[in-house]
């Protein structure tokens, strides 16, 4: 019994840890991950849909409206109505009859168009405008959270090859306080140098668990991009090493940016043109059918015979004379936001071409840097191995060889540096393409 309900815990942890785990291959991999995970993005989905719905909603001012309607009304008093006295037989005179009944109910149905209203028309394109509005800024974040996600990235690549590094180092200054602790015993050298080996091996260790702490804060940055939890255990199988750089041979301009800019400046230009529509006159086309009674006391009848017909067809023109200047200060408003919307579009073009360039030129200089990084840490490394070798084998002294081990460290450091400037200027650049 208690191998089956060890068993079962041991699936029941099998299949949690499956669940929380998260290996990744590339970084176009996790690009596409960040891209459907991401929380953030999923609040620009969100915007992108309100906008479609507010869309809509415009739009439907454009279309005709048909209300259905019933209503009732008590006359407490009847307005009396001049006639010619002729009718009565009292010639040359004007007498005063009060016609219809105390109680009036109406039910019918109303169709009204607006046949002419450029408010709603620009409205409606506005709408449509803010639509494409929060889809390029969905883009644009979209290619934004790559770049950072391509930073985080490759740091945490950078971070768990200077762990495995710094493994390595423990190993080999543990080695050397071996050797060292030896050579104590056996009277060959003084408590210095061992104290030198002991020293050695605590700063590799320390320089390990450093790397460690490290590695842990741009894992858990690059979980947040991604949507993890703490708990999800998250793996990169890429390996950074790199034979021969890949030559970029030009930045792709940042037209995601430059567009939000574009219609940026169209929305405002239509908000010019709809406050320019507010001195435009408004036509409305109105058409009713329904039936209307009349009752002596407070009585309703659903007989036919009761209801009387009426319908009629109409025409509504209006035409706006005064407002208080609010229209003119409106268009007056309308007209500066154009300017500035003009104003921060040129100057994005502006600005963007100058970081193209610069982004270009870190590139070019990170290329080169790694190049001549990774071959002086193939040179440090030999460097070590054979002080190493040496000291193994009592031709040099603990000093020499920590001298040679300290420049190690230090051009290796150099080299962890570059690569990822390199592969994160490379990954911007990429970021661009569609």
């Amino acid at each position: 019994m208690k191998k089956f309900v060890s068993l079962a815990f041991a699936l029941i942890v099998t299949i949690s840890l499956a669940k929380g785990q998260h290996t990744f291959h590339s970084l176009e991999e996790i690009w596409s991950y960040a891209n459907e995970n991401s929380p953030d993005n999923a609040f620009y989905r969100l915007q992108v849909e309100k906008a479609f719905s507010d869309q809509k909603t415009a739009s439907s001012s454009l279309y005709p409206k048909i209300n259905g309607g019933i209503s009732g009304q008590h006359n407490i008093n009847i307005a009396a109505t001049p006639v010619p006295g002729e009718i009565l037989g009292r010639p040359n005179e004007v007498e005063y009859i009060q016609f219809g009944l105390p109680y009036v109910y109406s039910a019918g149905i109303t169709l009204s168009k607006t046949l002419f209203d450029w408010q709603s028309i620009y409205q409606s394109k506005i709408a449509k405008t803010n639509t494409q509005l929060k889809e390029a800024e969905k883009s644009l974040y979209e290619q934004i959270l790559k770049e950072q996600v391509a930073q985080v990235y490759y740091a945490t690549l950078t971070a768990q090859a200077v762990v495995q590094n710094a493994k390595e180092n423990l190993l080999l200054a543990d080695s050397i306080f071996q050797i060292t602790s030896d050579r104590f015993w056996e009277g060959l050298i003084d408590v210095l140098a061992l104290n030198q080996a002991k020293i050695n091996r605590n700063n590799a260790f320390d320089k390990l668990e450093q790397n460690k702490s490290y590695l842990y804060g741009n894992k858990s940055n690059l979980k947040i991009l991604l949507g993890l939890s703490i708990s999800d255990l998250l793996i990169l199988e890429e390996q950074i090493e790199i034979t021969e750089p890949d030559v970029i041979e030009s930045v792709p301009q940042n037209d995601l940016s430059i567009k939000l800019y574009e219609i940026q400046l169209a929305n405002t230009d239509l908000e010019r043109k709809k406050a320019l529509s507010n001195f435009s006159p408004k036509l409305d086309f109105i058409t009713y059918w329904g039936g209307i009674q009349y009752q002596e006391d407070f009585t309703f009848s659903l007989n036919s015979n009761d209801w009387q017909s009426n319908s009629y067809i109409g025409l509504n023109l209006s035409v706006p004379v005064f407002s208080g200047f609010r229209n003119k200060s409106q268009l007056s408003s309308a007209k500066i936001s154009q300017s500035i919307a003009r104003h921060s579009y040129e100057e994005e073009i502006r600005k963007s071409s100058l970081n193209d360039n610069i982004l270009f030129n870190n590139y070019l200089t990170s290329m080169h840097s790694v190049q001549t990084a990774e071959q002086n840490l193939e040179l440090a490394d030999e460097n070590v191995q054979l002080a190493y070798s040496k000291y193994s084998e009592g031709l040099i002294s603990l000093d020499n060889y920590l001298s040679v081990h300290d420049d190690y460290l230090t051009v290796e450091s150099q080299y962890f540096s570059r690569l990822s400037d390199y592969l994160i200027n490379k990954a911007i650049i990429q970021s661009r393409n569609k």
